[in-house]
């Protein structure tokens, strides 16, 4: 009887030393999961994502890749690779449709299938409410609200790319003007440092296991990232570009090149 009893209390003790941690480990999965997506922008979700995706590509080809099978048998394998990365890169989102759309281009270097797939990486991403973009706007402002800077702001983006998107607006300094703001996105200045730093480890895994050198080309990817999410830099280029159209193109190019005017007041680095 005793013996019994003192078993009994051993296995039920037992249980409730397991159920306490299988309810830490959910409060600390939880939390984990509440901070990544609500402080974070899923930033670590996503770069787990990733790894695992480009593992699983990495892997079918050291297991499957077999030259002697032919042509059919390998797009098979590029087929389902270039898939995989596809959805990685539609379900990250943000800087990884840049990266995607990166890889469609190389039609010299890579398999037909990568440059079918990822092409559809090019049509318009979507948009996200007028909600999220002011806060990014009275930031950049110094707190400004949105009716000290415009007269009239389009509720819908009027278009939308993997790292900003586009409204319709008329300035509080000349209303007269129709202009168009270019906002960027707001997960992603949270977001590029977790993303460039998957993107560089993600190189080193792909030049480790097949031998093919492009860790050269990762500090100059990332340079021309950081400097396309530079807004103020991008509407410096837009003046000396309408410059060069003013003093070197001939009267055919100026009527059919139009470069939008720069409005400094309202231009900031996002």
């Amino acid at each position: 009887m005793t013996y019994r009893l003192g078993k009994g209390m051993f296995v039920g003790a037992l249980k409730q030393k397991w159920a306490k941690r299988a309810c830490l480990g959910t409060a600390v999965l939880l939390s984990g999961y509440i901070y990544d997506k609500e402080i974070q922008a899923s930033s670590i979700w996503r770069t787990v994502r990733t790894f695992s995706d480009v593992g699983i590509i990495c892997l079918d080809y050291k297991i499957n890749f077999r030259s002697e099978k032919g042509i059919d048998y390998l797009d098979k394998i590029h087929q389902r690779a270039a898939r995989r990365l596809l959805r990685c890169c539609q379900e990250n989102g943000g800087l990884f449709i840049k990266f995607g759309q990166s890889i469609a281009v190389q039609s010299s270097l890579l398999p037909p299938p990568f440059r079918k797939e990822l092409s559809v990486l090019y049509d318009n991403a979507p948009s996200v409410s007028v909600d999220k973009i002011a806060p990014v706007i009275e930031q950049s402002f110094g707190g400004r609200r949105m009716d000290d800077l415009f007269d009239e702001f389009s509720t819908e983006a009027v278009a939308s790319a993997s790292v900003a998107q586009v409204h319709a607006a008329r300035l509080k300094s000349d209303p007269s003007v129709k202009v168009a703001v270019k906002v960027q996105k707001p997960e992603i200045k949270l977001q590029i440092d977790w993303d460039l730093f998957t993107f560089r480890t993600c190189a080193r895994i792909i030049q480790y296991a097949f031998g093919i050198p492009i860790m050269w080309s990762v500090q100059e990817v990332e340079q021309r990232l950081r400097e396309e999410l530079d807004f103020e830099r991008e509407a410096n280029n837009s003046e000396l570009a309408q410059r060069d159209l003013d003093t070197l193109a001939d009267g055919w190019l100026k009527r059919a090149v139009y470069i939008p005017k720069v409005h400094w007041e309202a231009t900031c680095k996002q």
